[in-house]
């Protein structure tokens, strides 16, 4: 299956420390591109158009559930993906409240697509409450560490993985960290994955 970005959100904003080595602001940043996040109504219909099985990481770099983004097009967004039956969805988000009320409001998630999260350290461990507040197949992302993770509850989730920054200016990560995650992980028996979880293929 090929992996490649919808990038339907581009643009965001600082929200937690996790967020200050970001290359989609860096990149905006030095190219002089304007960083508020924007819908793209033109991309919409891309992977309808692309006949191709996909895993389609979906506003990589920016979040669809920024509180700019209005339900009815988060909204559209989840119609295309109940239509392309073909392809794999991931989102992921560091706003897992607004996630977590608008898809038990508004939205229904399909087979194919899986809801995701970002924990950064210890701090932002209630994340997961929410993640499992949403009725989805459920993923974690432990990174870009700015801490130690601690012991977590992993009831629920399918496939977690640890993201080591490799951009920029890699902040430094402590391997006791990331052995405390995979460790935790698989006396749960949630699988691992070392990159993106792409539908049950892991790395």
């Amino acid at each position: 299956m090929n992996i490649d970005e919808w990038n339907i959100v581009t643009g965001c904003e600082r929200l937690t420390p996790g967020c200050d080595n970001c290359p989609s602001y860096w990149d905006a940043k030095i190219n002089g591109w304007d960083y508020h996040p924007v819908f793209h109504e033109d991309r919409l219909l891309t992977p309808l158009l692309n006949e191709e099985p996909t895993a389609y990481m979906v506003a990589i770099g920016s979040d669809l559930f920024h509180e700019s983004v209005r339900v009815e097009q988060i909204a559209s967004v989840f119609e295309v993906m109940h239509k392309a039956t073909w392809h794999h969805f991931e989102v992921v988000t560091k706003r897992i409240e607004r996630m977590e009320s608008v898809s038990n409001r508004h939205l229904h998630w399909p087979e194919n697509s899986m809801a995701g999260v970002t924990i950064e350290s210890s701090r932002y461990t209630w994340r997961l409450d929410c993640l499992r507040g949403i009725n989805a197949r459920r993923f974690a992302s432990f990174g870009p560490m700015t801490g130690r993770i601690g012991k977590v509850n992993l009831d629920g989730i399918e496939v977690a993985g640890v993201i080591k920054e490799t951009w920029g200016k890699p902040r430094p990560v402590k391997q006791e960290w990331i052995d405390e995650v995979h460790d935790q992980c698989i006396e749960a028996g949630v699988g691992i994955s070392e990159k993106v979880v792409i539908v049950k293929e892991l790395v």
